[in-house]
């Protein structure tokens, strides 16, 4: 008989067994795999939808508070398995198609650079992390403040210094940034998240794909005319 889940002291993924371990592990990265052709398939029917196109643009805020309210509502419906794949789906579309506006700045080479290497990337870092033996929570604090004074330096760049080579270091610093950002969470995936956080895991590392792709779009510039 399966024992009750014990909600007061969860269990994290690296004290469970290996085929329950395996089992979340293959569930987080399936639904993150969903997530990016999701994602994709959205930016693309976009791109390919003039009419849409313009709509998105011309409402950019509404579409960006709409794909904010996805993701608190993915993460309060994350232990309702099917509320919380819908939320998790319906937030994953929405940044595609606030990702496609942005795809306009950018020949086509590049965009499939940078996402060749954000795949490249994460699948590296990952299973580096998943195979390492070593403690990464140090992470935390350097990430979170590297994280605000990206932010911080973004927005006096687009307002004040409008600086190219500010911005190529903006964007060379974010690679870094969220790098860290999936050896952390992946990190935290297995040694703090329980088996049926598998969602709010999913999110985690969707996070960080796309914000590392969005900044290696930057850093290989090639912008269109």
């Amino acid at each position: 008989m399966q024992s009750m889940p014990n909600y007061a002291r969860p269990i994290p993924a690296s004290q469970v067994s290996v085929p329950e371990r395996m089992a979340f592990l293959r569930k987080v990265y399936g639904l993150l795999a969903i997530s990016v052709l999701l994602a994709g398939a959205a930016s693309w029917m976009t791109l390919n939808n003039e009419a849409f196109l313009v709509t998105v643009a011309s409402n950019y805020i509404l579409f960006i508070v709409a794909e904010f309210a996805a993701i608190f509502f993915a993460f309060w419906a994350r232990k309702k398995e099917n509320l919380g794949l819908i939320a998790l789906f319906t937030f994953t579309i929405l940044t595609g198609i606030t990702t496609a506006p942005v795809l306009l700045r950018y020949t086509g080479s590049t965009v499939t650079n940078a996402a060749f290497l954000t795949g490249i990337t994460f699948l590296g870092l990952s299973f580096y992390t998943i195979r390492s033996k070593k403690d990464f929570s140090f992470m935390g604090g350097m990430l979170t403040t590297g994280l605000i004074i990206l932010i911080v330096g973004g927005l006096l760049n687009a307002f004040l210094f409008k600086s190219s080579a500010f911005s190529f270091l903006y964007s060379a610093a974010g690679v870094f940034i969220f790098s860290g950002f999936i050896i952390y969470d992946t990190f935290n995936i297995l040694n703090r998240y329980p088996t049926d956080e598998y969602i709010s895991a999913t999110l985690s590392l969707y996070l960080d794909v796309l914000n590392l792709f969005l900044m290696l779009l930057h850093l290989l510039g090639g912008n269109r005319d």
